[in-house]
Parts: C-alpha cells; structure tokens; sequence
C-alpha cells in the first residue's frame, strides 16, 4: 500500500510538470506567432508632403498665392500680414496638431530671399525636418519666378 502510494505520487508530479511545459509552449508559440504578424504589418508613413502640395496647389487655384506675391512686392505691412495668415492656416490645417513649419518666399531671377515673406521665422529645426518647394511663374498674369520654400516637423516625435 505504502509502495502504490509513492508511484500515485510520482505519477501525480509527473502530469503536473508535463502540464507546465504543455502551458510554456503554448505561450511561447502566441508570442512567436504575435511577434512576425507585428514584424510583418507595413510601416505607416504619413503623406504630408502630398497634403501640403495639394493645400498650395489649393492657394495657388484661389489666387491666394497670386495675392501673397502682390503683396510682398507692393503691399502694405497690413495686407502681407493678413495673406500670411491665409497661407498659415492652409498649412496649418494639413499638419497634425504637434506639426509645425516655416515658410519663406524666394525671388528666382534675383536669387533672393524675400525678407517679409518669412512665416515662422524664429521656430528652430529639429533633427526630422521635411520640407517641399513650391513654384510660382508669374505674379499678376507676368513672368515672376518665385519658389515657395515649407520646411515642416513634428515635435515630440
């Protein structure tokens, strides 16, 4: 009686350690199988250098980019500032909330920067900085090349 008791016992222990290792395989295939399906899911990247385009595209359509150009050349301090803030919201409106940009203006003939044209001058850079260019061939219906300069970035990202 004495004998059939220690082999119940040892068979006991036994199914206890093979249940152990039937558990730490299972959890081990999950994490195996839960690892290549997140190593196998495409990376997302987001298209704002598209949004931003189609946003100037957008101006340029409207005249707004058109009425920006008048204004740095002739205008007022007042009408530069209320088209900038135009063309700020536009860009704005395509970036996420931590996205931020500068933009300036350059005069192609001349190869100038346009010194009122700048949007967020002061912001410094961050070490993703993206940018696209954006060109303007006439101001008012004349030959004007002009290129618009974006450089964005995301903060906290």
């Amino acid at each position: 009686m004495n004998m059939r008791r220690k082999i119940m016992n040892k068979k006991g222990q036994l199914f206890i350690i093979e249940a152990f290792i039937a558990v730490s395989v299972m959890i081990i295939m999950v994490t195996a199988l839960y690892e290549v399906r997140i190593a196998t899911q495409p990376p997302i990247v987001p298209s704002y250098n598209v949004e931003l385009y189609e946003a100037m595209t957008t101006l340029d359509t409207n005249g707004q980019l058109n009425e920006f150009l008048i204004a740095l050349n002739s205008g007022t301090a007042e009408d530069i500032a209320s088209i900038k803030t135009i063309i700020e919201q536009a860009i704005l409106v395509t970036l996420p909330d931590n996205g931020r940009f500068t933009l300036y203006c350059e005069n192609l003939v001349t190869e100038e920067v346009i010194e009122s044209s700048w949007i967020n001058k002061g912001y410094t850079y961050t070490e993703e900085t993206m940018g696209i260019d954006y060109l303007l061939l006439s101001r008012n219906g004349d030959y004007a090349p002009h290129q618009i300069h974006i450089q964005y970035w995301l903060i906290g990202v």
